[in-house]
């Protein structure tokens, strides 16, 4: 049960990241497609949470436009 309210709080986090912080951020310079945020909702409706977070930490640490080097 905790799980599955964490899964929906997780959910909620990745559509306001796409629909109240994609806009602000300017044009996408993400290397994937689709980007991490689609990718990760895509993910969590594919797979419980405990299995989708490990290919969306590895997806997002991949990702060179965080990288400082």
């Amino acid at each position: 049960m905790l799980l599955v309210i964490i899964s929906k709080m997780f959910r909620l986090v990745l559509q306001f990241l796409i629909v109240g912080l994609r806009p602000l951020l300017g044009p996408a310079t993400c290397i994937y497609t689709p980007s991490c945020t689609t990718f990760a909702l895509e993910q969590l409706e594919d797979e419980p949470l405990y299995r989708a977070f490990p290919a969306i930490v590895r997806r997002v640490l991949s990702c060179i436009s965080i990288k400082p080097w």
